[in-house]
Order: structure tokens, then C-alpha cells, then sequence
């Protein structure tokens, strides 16, 4: 019997308790999907380090002899150590105009242990004579390759073939970026290609049997730190560059970043769903005990027990709870195998699928379960107080003296007779105002700050192309040039109309125990085309004051404006040199960690004369690719100019990616309008179940049903109001977290949150607010007076 009157009770308010399992479902699938896709990146992560003997730490340098590897492995807590050679080459590709890049890495095929292998995934390994690669398998696919094809680049100035012998990843490059101005990989334009050590000399005469790219791992017990310094020692003559551990490694930062991100996500908005879930179910369970205390009572007379009776009113939040756990957990792991090829569109990382998981399915019914069955005890256990006499009878009315709005005259005598009922109702059921209040809050929030990811994308992409960047191409130089020289041999192109050198140098900065290598970046102090901008978009001007600092660097060598830092750079006439020099300006930078530096200020620092390691130039059809063209092929097999950039293709590549990622921002802001949705949905039910009498004998005495309605809309929107205007600090809070948690040195998370996306959310709650609304009303419409006007006795 009790079975049947929870199915009856349920189908006459279906509306708020679909509402509710909807919230859960969503939540499920969001558990089950991002923890298994977690757990599915991690462990192709794991795998592929382990298998591919992926290294703990890098080195780069100028040159050093091959043979001189093999004696560095003495050096004290170094467990392993290879020697390799990479080059940037351009690819001679007549058909296409946009410029493509190989990245080649030329490792010692000899040694069957090595570090960062590659993991063949077609064809046959380097063991045959001549100019044989193994292309990376994103290239590869992108490019629409075969095996025993040729691929053209430029080296030395010659056009050199090379043939694909086969294909595979590397656990180096799992997320391959040509430059840190990058946010996504490319690898329509740019991949990597592996050859022999051996065939180095056939590309680069220059650097037979040189390598300029260490990598080592450590033993179990020793200091990284300790062992990098070590090295550096030891490698003191050979220009060393950079030395960095593992977890400065990009595209390692960048895959565990992604897996612990979606870890938090797996965690976090579960949680937040199944919370605003239980708040739903314990509210309408405790009115729904408050409403039947008639029949709670005739129950228990006729010898039904406390727990009978609890574990009936339970087992109203135990079927939506379960329900939703088997259908949102289900719904997640099916979900998880697409979602998983999706994000291996961008981690070059072994497929690795976990099919169906039972354990996820369990625990995300489980914790479901142990949710509602919380809620579902705290809305009920009011029953258990009850005594049968005193149960069959109405409660007595609890008396409530005036509202604080009651006393504020001026306000009150404003208010229609709907509105004064809707204040008074506020204060006679608080916790349902509160969850009112606190639903609509995290709604416009959640909404607010995922609208927010659009300025972000902004910020991070286009700003930079079309702000900072503003130059038509960028020519790169093999190698630092004196810029004099090319300046003057570019000024012989009738198309360019604008030159500047730019030099990137790389260099250490270290503050008191504070140390990061960066890109110092010289530029001209009259730049026009690269643009350095602070927080309110002006132009800062390079000076030979001082440098300018992004603030993630500042922040992480703990500078600001007139300390001085301590420099260090392997361009350096005398490698063992440190200058002192003063920070000028901090400015914010969202792609990138660099520091600035006026050019010819920057060629005193170094005592290197007059030097550039590329050009930036304007074109005189700006809308017309013909000039650039033209560069390009005049440079094909030059030795000195390995490429030249066009922005308007970055800008157009970047545009293409972040469509998909659009795609998800609007995700995420339709599922808080489902929440708002949810919550006053639910709210509007409960009113109509608890009021229904009150509201009848409204239409009874002449009021329309809109009029009868608008007690309860006046309610929602006052409390709505209040709600939507503590969103706004909340989701400055929560997009400063999300800034905190993800920013990493490659890119930054903007703290800040546009009032377009405070608008678009504001719009967007009250969109979800008044759809709810409207499917309310069509129950106030359908009352039956006769019904409910009934007397109880």
C-alpha cells in the first residue's frame, strides 16, 4: 500500500521531482565521465613515460662533442644520459603558402635503452641507410602522409628529401607547441621527425657528430636540483642554455595539468549538483510530512511504526537517487570513450580506454545513495515526533510578529496586496528562502564565469594576434644576425613597408633564491609592431632603464617595480658573466613568461654588438597574401632565414580551434541555467502544494489566475534580486580561484570578469527564472477550488 501511495505522491508532482533527478543525472554523468577520462589520460600518461623511458630532465646547449656524452653518466645521482641533435627546418612545400616546420631530433639508434623513444606505431625503425624519418603520427594524419613518402625541407640551403619509414610519438611531445606564443598544437604546420645521429652530418655538415640537447634521468635517491647544478658544471665551455626538470617541460605540464584538472572537475561539480539535488528532495519531503500529518497519524493508528513510516518517506529520495545513479552514471560512461578521442585530438598520448567501468558506475550510486539518503532522513524525521491524536488533527498556526520590511513604512505601503503576501510568506518559511537564494546565486555564478571563458579565449589568443602582435609577418633567422646587414637587404623588398628587428635571447633571472629562464625580448623603443600593454591596454614603451616583466614572472621571482635582479644569458661574450639590472615596469601577460628589454640596450647587456634573431615587417596590401608569397619563395633556400609568419594564418588557425572550444563554454552555461531552472521550478511546485488552499480561496474571491500567480512570482523575483547581486562578487571569487588554480606559465587565466558577462548571466538567470515561472502557472490554472477547498476534517 505505502508502495503505491509513494508512486501516486510522486506522479501528482512529477514536474519537481523530474527537475530533481534531472540535476542528478547531470551530476552522475559529469562523475562518471571526467573521472574515467582522468583516469584514462593518466594511465596512457603513465604507460607511455614508463615504456618510453621518458626523462627526468633536460639540457640545452650550444655544441658539444658526441663522444663526450658517454663520461657524463659518471657524474654523481646521473642514472642515464643520451646526447642528441635537434633542428627546426622549414618544409618545401610549393603547394601551400602558409610556411610548415619539422622539428627533427637525431638520436643515437645504437642504444637500445633510450630516453624519450619513440613509440612505433607504423612501419619499420631507423635501421637503413640514408635520409629515413619517423614522423610524428599527428603530422602524419594531418598531412594526409603515406609510408615511403617524401618530404622536402630546407637545410644549409639545399633542398634535402627525406623519407617517411615510419611513424610514431614520442612521450616528449605529447603536446607539441613550435613557440610559447602557442595555445594549441598545430600539427597541420608543424611536426616532428626522427633520424639517426649518424645521418646528422648529411643535413648539417657543421654538426657531425656534435649534439646540442641532453637528457638524463636521476637516480632513485638523489637531489634533481643538486644534479642539474652537477651537469651544468661539467658542461661549463659548451654554451649551456636551459636546464630544466620534467615538470618545467611543456608539454608535461600541460598533460598533467589537464589530468588534474579533471580530477577537481570530477570532484567539484558533482558535489555541487547532488548538494542542490538533496536540498531540493529534503524540502519537499519536509513539507510533504508537514502536509500528510493527517494520514501519518491515521497510519500509526492503525499500528504502523516509526520506521515504517520513515522508510517510506526515505524511499521517496531513495528511488530519484538511485535512478539518477544508474541513468547519469550510465549516460557518463558512455559518454567517456567520445569525450576521451576528443581530448586526444590535442595529447599525442596512447589510446588507452577503460570500456565500461563497473567501479565508477557503483560509486557514483553509491555516493548518489548516501546523498539522499541524508536529505531524505533530515526531511522526514519530523514524522517521528508525531503522536497519533496529535498528528489527526491541523497544526495550530504559529504566530509571527511583523517583518523587518513591515516596519519600513515607506517601503511597505508600496507593495500590492500580492507583494505584502509574498514578504510575509518569506519570513514564515526560511529555509526554503534560503535555498532559494543561495541556488540562484550559484546559477548566475556558475553562468557568469563560464561566459566569462569567452573573454578569456579572447584575451589569450586574439589579443595577442591582433593587440600585442600587430605586424603583418615575422621573418625568422637561423641564427643571430647583425641586424644592420639585414635590415639593409630587406629594405631592397618595394612591398615591405615597415621593418624592426626584435632579438629573443635566452636567459636566466634569479632574485635571492628566486630563479626562472625566460625569453628576454629586445625591441625597438619606437616599436609600432609589437605592442607591450598594460592592464588598461596602453602601450608601454621599451626603455634602457630597466627590464619589463610579465607579472606571473615578477610574481614568481617575488620582484617588483625597482628591484634588482641578477641576469645571466649563454649569449654573453664571457658565458660565466652576471649583470645586475633594475625592473622598470610589470605589465600582464596571458600567453607566455617573457621579460622586455629596448634592443640596443639589450646589445650592451650582452657585448655582442648589434644583433637580431628575427624581423618584424608590415606589408602594403595588407589584404592580400601576394607579398608575403613572394618573401618566401625569394628565402625557400636561404641558410639565414629559416621562415616567415604570417599573422592573418595564426589568427585564422586560432579562430578554427576555438570554435570547438566555444562549444564547450556554452555547455557549461546551459547547465546553470538548468540549475536556476531546477531550483525555481521545484520552489514553485512546493509553494503551490503548501498554499494551494490559501491560493484557491484567492480565485474563489474574484482574482485571476495570473493575479493569484503573482504572490508567488513576487516572492521568487525579490528574492532573485538579492540573490543575482551577491552573484557578482561570488563569481569574481570563483573566476579568481579558476585564474589561481589554472594559470600555469604557458598561459594565465584572466582574474577579472567582464560586465558583458555579468549582463549576459544576469539576462540569461532571469531567462530560466521566467520559463519556469511559466510552467508553474499552468498548474495555478488548473487548481481544482472544489478539491482543495475541501474541508480537512
Amino acid at each position: 500500500m505505502l508502495w503505491k501511495k509513494m508512486i501516486r505522491d510522486i506522479w501528482s508532482n512529477k514536474g519537481s521531482y523530474l527537475a530533481c533527478l534531472i540535476i542528478v543525472i547531470i551530476g552522475l554523468i559529469v562523475f562518471t565521465s571526467f573521472s574515467i577520462l582522468s583516469d584514462n589520460l593518466n594511465l596512457s600518461k603513465e604507460t607511455f613515460y614508463t615504456e618510453q623511458n621518458f626523462s627526468d630532465g633536460f639540457v640545452e646547449l650550444d655544441s658539444m662533442p658526441r663522444s663526450s656524452v658517454e663520461r657524463l653518466n659518471n657524474i654523481e645521482g646521473v642514472k642515464e644520459i643520451n646526447g642528441r641533435l635537434i633542428e627546426e627546418l622549414r618544409v618545401n612545400d610549393e603547394d601551400r603558402e602558409e610556411s610548415i616546420y619539422l622539428k627533427l631530433v637525431f638520436f643515437d639508434t645504437s642504444k637500445t635503452d633510450r630516453l624519450n623513444d619513440v613509440r612505433l606505431l607504423n612501419g619499420e625503425a631507423l635501421d637503413r641507410e640514408g635520409l629515413n624519418i619517423i614522423i610524428d603520427n599527428q603530422f602524419y594524419d594531418a598531412n594526409n602522409l603515406e609510408l615511403n613518402d617524401v618530404i622536402e625541407v630546407i637545410a644549409s640551403g639545399k633542398i634535402r628529401e627525406l623519407h617517411i619509414q615510419g611513424v610514431g610519438m614520442s612521450p616528449e611531445f605529447t603536446y607539441p607547441l613550435r613557440n610559447e606564443t602557442d595555445l594549441f598544437p598545430n600539427p597541420e604546420q608543424f611536426g616532428i621527425a626522427f633520424l639517426s645521429l649518424d645521418d646528422a652530418g648529411n643535413l648539417f655538415p657543421d654538426k657531425s657528430n656534435r649534439v646540442n640537447n641532453l637528457v638524463f634521468t636521476v637516480e632513485d635517491n638523489a637531489n634533481s636540483d643538486l644534479v642539474s647544478e652537477r651537469l651544468e658544471s661539467e658542461l661549463d665551455g659548451y654554451g649551456v642554455k636551459r636546464t630544466y626538470s620534467r615538470d618545467e617541460h611543456t608539454s608535461h605540464m600541460m598533460l598533467s595539468e589537464e589530468v588534474a584538472m579533471l580530477e577537481r572537475v570530477s570532484t567539484a561539480l558533482p558535489l555541487l549538483f547532488l548538494g542542490i539535488a538533496a536540498i531540493i528532495i529534503y524540502i519537499m519531503l519536509k513539507r510533504l510530512v508537514e502536509q500528510q500529518r493527517g494520514q501519518i497519524g491515521i497510519l500509526k493508528a492503525f499500528g504502523y511504526t516509526n520506521k515504517e513510516i520513515v522508510t517510506h518517506y526515505i524511499s521517496y529520495a531513495l528511488l530519484i537517487g538511485s535512478l539518477g545513479g544508474i541513468i547519469g552514471g550510465t549516460l557518463g560512461i558512455i559518454s567517456a570513450t567520445p569525450l576521451t578521442s576528443l581530448l586526444l585530438e590535442f595529447f599525442n598520448v596512447p589510446e588507452m580506454y577503460e570500456r565500461f567501468s563497473y567501479y565508477y558506475l557503483l560509486l557514483g550510486l553509491l555516493l548518489s545513495l548516501i546523498v539522499f539518503l541524508i536529505a531524505g532522513y533530515q526531511g522526514c524525521k519530523y514524522s517521528l515526533k508525531l503522536k497519533p491524536a496529535e498528528a489527526m488533527r491541523p497544526p495550530a498556526p504559529v504566530f509571527k510578529g511583523k517583518t523587518l520590511l513591515e516596519r519600513i513604512s515607506f517601503f511597505w505601503n508600496m507593495l500590492t496586496i500580492q507583494g505584502k503576501m509574498a514578504i510575509r510568506n518569506l519570513s514564515r518559511n526560511r529555509s526554503r528562502s534560503i535555498f532559494m537564494f543561495i541556488g540562484i546565486m550559484l546559477s548566475c555564478s556558475i553562468v557568469a564565469m563560464t561566459w566569462s571563458l569567452n573573454d578569456m579565449v579572447d584575451k589569450l589568443t586574439l589579443r595577442q594576434y591582433e593587440e600585442i602582435e600587430v605586424y603583418d609577418a615575422k621573418i625568422n633567422l637561423a641564427n643571430p644576425m647583425n641586424r644592420v646587414l639585414v635590415e639593409r637587404e630587406l629594405r631592397n623588398h618595394d612591398e615591405i613597408t615597415r621593418i624592426e628587428p626584435m632579438s629573443e635571447v635566452p636567459v636566466t633571472l634569479s632574485y635571492l633564491w628566486n630563479e626562472e629562464n625566460v625569453l628576454l625580448i629586445g625591441l625597438k623603443e619606437n616599436t609600432r609592431l609589437y605592442n607591450i600593454l598594460d592592464s588598461d591596454s596602453r602601450r608601454v614603451t621599451p626603455t634602457a632603464k630597466g627590464l619589463i616583466l610579465s607579472e606571473r614572472l615578477a610574481q614568481k621571482l617575488d620582484v617588483s617595480v625597482g628591484s634588482t635582479i641578477e641576469l645571466e644569458s649563454p649569449y654573453f661574450r664571457n658565458n660565466d658573466e652576471k649583470k645586475d639590472i633594475k625592473v622598470s615596469k610589470i605589465i600582464p601577460q596571458y600567453l607566455g613568461m617573457n621579460a622586455y628589454l629596448e634592443i640596443n640596450a639589450l646589445d650592451e647587456v650582452l657585448d655582442q654588438g648589434s644583433l637580431a634573431t628575427s624581423f618584424l615587417i608590415n606589408t602594403d596590401d595588407k589584404n592580400d597574401t601576394a607579398s608575403i608569397s613572394d618573401l618566401r619563395n625569394k628565402y625557400r633556400e636561404s641558410e639565414i632565414v629559416t621562415g616567415v609568419d604570417a599573422r592573418a594564418e595564426r589568427i585564422k588557425q586560432t579562430e578554427e580551434l576555438l570554435d570547438m572550444f566555444g562549444s564547450v563554454i556554452y555547455i557549461y552555461v546551459f547547465v546553470g541555467i538548468i540549475i536556476g531552472f531546477a531550483i525555481i521550478y521545484s520552489s514553485s511546485f512546493i509553494i503551490l502544494s503548501e498554499r494551494s488552499r490559501e491560493l484557491a480561496s484567492m480565485r474563489v474571491l474574484g482574482m485571476t489566475s495570473k493575479e493569484v500567480f503573482a504572490v508567488i512570482t513576487f516572492e521568487q523575483w525579490f528574492i532573485s534580486f538579492f540573490a543575482i547581486l551577491a552573484a557578482v562578487p561570488l563569481a569574481k571569487i570563483m573566476q579568481w580561484s579558476l585564474s589561481e588554480e589554472l594559470s600555469t606559465d604557458h598561459y594565465i587565466i584572466p582574474s577579472d570578469i567582464s560586465i558583458m558577462s555579468l549582463a549576459v548571466a544576469v539576462l540569461l538567470t532571469a531567462l530560466s527564472i521566467w520559463i519556469a515561472q511559466r510552467f508553474a502557472l499552468r498548474r495555478v490554472k488548473n487548481l481544482s477550488l472544489v478539491d482543495v477547498l475541501k474541508s480537512r476534517e
